[in-house]
């Protein structure tokens, strides 16, 4: 066992460091208070190629195509979804997937991870992880719905 002296010492460091930690990175609860760019964005994407398997095993892959509309039914860009499955069996299906919307302005950027138990619709998390043009800097989340052969995006985009 370390003398006492040791043990002083590297408790000091360690709260010296931590402390130098909480001045240099802003505490995310007050960054995201007064932020006002974030803008709700909403589409509906209808599947126009799926070549996911008929029944998926851990490991496989498959890309998802996908024309997107605005909740005024005017189109909008298309999308892309690459998803592996992680854990599949009879009875659930664990995908990680990584998705492309690309709209007249750019692209944006997301990543989930989707338990599904059966076919009916489903409302999961997604991480907005980037974009390009003018969401070059775009971060945030929102929500997809998975439902048929169609995927309705609710993102909180901060840019």
């Amino acid at each position: 066992m370390p003398s006492a002296t040791v043990r002083r010492a590297v408790t000091a460091g360690a709260l010296t460091t931590a402390f130098a930690l909480s001045l240099s990175v802003p505490a995310s609860g007050t960054a995201k208070a007064n932020d006002n760019d974030i803008v709700r964005m909403q589409f509906t994407g209808y599947t126009t190629i799926d070549t996911s398997p008929r029944f998926v095993e851990p490991g496989d892959s498959w890309t998802t195509y996908l024309d997107l509309y605005t909740p005024k039914k005017k189109f909008a860009g298309d999308a892309s979804s690459r998803c592996t499955a992680i854990e599949a069996d009879e009875d659930l299906l664990t995908t990680q997937c990584s998705r492309v919307l690309r709209l007249k302005s750019g692209t944006i950027s997301l990543h989930d991870t989707i338990t599904r138990k059966n076919e009916k619709p489903l409302t999961a998390k997604t991480a907005i992880v980037g974009g390009t043009g003018l969401y070059n800097d775009a971060e945030g989340e929102g929500y997809i719905t998975l439902k048929g052969d169609h995927i309705h995006f609710d993102l909180h985009v901060d840019d």
